[in-house]
């Protein structure tokens, strides 16, 4: 797969899923405190349109998650009860899953503008490149991209019509998907090494803090 400029965006794939992991890296480790001035990096990642579409369409997809979330941690971490009950919450729960989800809703935002960003062929591409060091143990990184590629594209065009209960109770169906697919991936430019660096900086403050 050589590299083609053809199918140019603005940004380079592989430097873009490389500068989205090291971004969910920071914010993972980051402090509860320090959430709140990643929020407007955040909100820069949405000023696109097609971002903010995704992610409200995340957001919303994930509705039961954060309900689900906050329900666990509420009523399963130790601490002190809202109210004098067994079945009562715990603030340190709420405030433990108020915290996750934070982080979580940070991660969609950083996701969507990546998704947004590029078509599944490639972000394929860029995994394909990503992956090369791992081809030595084995993996086969064509394939890995290729299945990316059709996982992505039957996201963003599901079936319409079939709830998730009929999916799961339908027999086992062949992946359908073109008998070819072509990966086009651009040359690396200056502003993929911003990106990059971006993403560095601000892994290297949010360490800098958690070790002042």
């Amino acid at each position: 797969m050589a590299p083609h400029d053809d199918n140019r965006r603005e940004f380079h794939p592989a430097v873009s899923i490389s500068s989205w992991l090291i971004v969910m890296l920071a914010i993972e480790l980051a402090a509860p405190s320090q959430l709140w001035w990643l929020a407007p990096a955040a909100l820069a990642l949405l000023t696109q349109g097609a971002a903010a579409r995704r992610f409200a369409r995340l957001m919303w997809k994930a509705r039961w998650l954060w309900l689900a979330l906050l329900v666990l941690y509420a009523w399963t971490v130790p601490g002190t009860l809202l109210w004098p009950s067994d079945y009562s919450p715990t603030r340190e729960g709420l405030d433990a899953g108020l915290v996750r989800i934070a982080r979580l809703v940070l991660m969609l935002a950083a996701l969507a503008r990546l998704l947004s960003e590029f078509t599944p062929t490639q972000l394929a591409g860029g995994l394909y490149l990503l992956a090369k060091p791992f081809a030595v143990l084995g993996l086969d990184r064509r394939a890995l991209a290729v299945r990316l590629a059709l996982t992505l594209e039957q996201l963003e065009h599901p079936v319409k019509g079939r709830k998730w209960l009929d999916e799961l109770q339908a027999p086992l169906r062949m992946s359908e998907g073109p008998e070819e697919m072509r990966m086009s991936v651009a040359e690396a430019g200056v502003k993929d090494a911003l990106v990059l660096l971006l993403a560095l900086a601000l892994l290297c403050a949010v360490l800098a803090r958690l070790t002042a």
